[in-house]
């Protein structure tokens, strides 16, 4: 009996010390540490483990015609590019076009602007919000509007699907926005409002507008968020925001005392400016604006591994280089899933890439990948839809 009684008083002690184990971990968020900016390094998708490199040349057509691409959306079976302000294309995996979404007017079936697309991870549904309108749209995943409502929000132009609502992001350009978020059930009733905490005035001229105030994204199946003028990305779940992980720039980070006090000049010299924000894996990719030693602004991509929390900076305009095939050099733009990154390519940028000696005198990892990229250039026209590209990690 006493064996046993020891036994049952083990197992419990166990199970004790690892909940708090538990609740430690989950309290104590990674942190990436950017306070000073490294040197900027050469970066291979050798270094970062990639291991396969496909490209889906995006089916061309009078019908399909993509200006440019400016995000992505994927789901088990289709993905969408958002092209402009209205153009909305769905394409299967084999890049083959399958409708446009959307048409542009003020009718009840039309937008004025896509300002964002979000695809139902469960039913693979396809919204689209119009901030100008108030109003979201709802299609199903052959592309057929099934439904429209308002949105009870004035400016939110950024949102994310959940299991049971809709993310959104109220843009605070104007200065006073009063809720950062809100949360909305898919009919645009308000379920609960998230108070804007970085209020400020436009006092100083001209003043300096930021394209992305706020970066959602998803990853490993959950919503995350940060905000320009905070440190941490927030987990969203269960109707409330847990700390998820921390970027640290120290005074490199905007804050709302500076936005109403400087001139743009000043903030765009002092100032980090994100630009874009995912994570695989094994690496979060962070992509920002900054002027180092206050010179000219220039696009910059820190990626951090998650494993020893270090990293390596690189110039966004250069990329990555691509020595798996030798083709152009990658700059990351979103996930397909946590272990493949995407990005894109004009194909005009891709056929002038694969005829120059660069190209040519590359003795990339996989040849044979070299000769199929190759052949794949030969078969684009200059005046094709982009391509887009996947690269695969470990």
């Amino acid at each position: 009996m006493l064996t046993l009684l020891r036994i049952r008083i083990l197992l419990v002690t166990l199970l004790i010390n690892w909940l708090i184990l538990s609740l430690t971990t989950e309290c104590q968020p990674i942190k990436i540490d950017l306070r000073k900016l490294p040197k900027k390094v050469d970066v291979k998708l050798s270094d970062l483990g990639a291991i396969d490199i496909r490209y889906i040349p995006l089916e061309t057509s009078d019908q399909s015609i993509i200006s440019r691409i400016r995000k992505v959306v994927f789901s088990r079976s289709y993905f969408l590019t958002n092209n402009n302000s209205t153009e909305i294309n769905m394409f299967l995996y084999d890049g083959s076009f399958v409708s446009k979404i959307g048409s542009e007017g003020r009718g009840p079936s039309e937008i004025t602007t896509a300002h964002d697309i979000d695809i139902n991870p469960q039913n693979e549904s396809i919204y689209i919000v119009d901030g100008w309108l108030r109003k979201f749209l709802v299609y199903n995943k052959g592309g057929k509007l099934m439904r429209t409502f308002k949105s009870p929000l004035i400016g939110a132009v950024q949102f994310k699907i959940t299991n049971d609502g809709i993310l959104c992001y109220n843009e605070n350009n104007a200065a006073n926005v009063e809720n950062s978020y809100n949360y909305i059930d898919t009919t645009g009733k308000n379920i609960k409002s998230f108070p804007n905490r970085y209020k400020w005035e436009k006092i100083a001229k001209p003043s300096l507008t930021y394209p992305y105030e706020n970066i959602f994204y998803r990853f490993n199946n959950q919503l995350l968020k940060k905000e320009i003028y905070c440190d941490t990305v927030f987990l969203f779940s269960n109707k409330t925001f847990k700390p998820y992980l921390i970027i640290d720039v120290g005074n490199l980070r905007l804050t709302p005392n500076a936005r109403t006090t400087s001139t743009a000049n000043f903030l765009a010299k002092h100032f980090i400016t994100p630009m874009n924000l995912f994570e695989t894996k094994e690496y979060v990719f962070y992509e920002f604006i900054y002027a180092i030693n206050e010179k000219d602004e220039e696009g910059l991509t820190f990626i951090s591994s998650k494993k020893n929390i270090s990293g390596m900076l690189f110039s966004s305009e250069k990329g990555i280089i691509n020595d798996l095939d030798g083709g152009p050099n990658i700059l990351p733009k979103t996930i397909k899933n946590d272990n493949t990154f995407v990005t894109w390519i004009e194909a005009l940028s891709l056929k002038t890439y694969v005829a120059s000696d660069a190209f040519k005198n590359s003795t990339p990892k996989y040849p044979d990948k070299k000769k199929e990229l190759e052949r794949l250039s030969n078969s684009l026209k200059a005046t094709d839809n982009p391509v887009l590209v996947l690269v695969s990690l470990k």
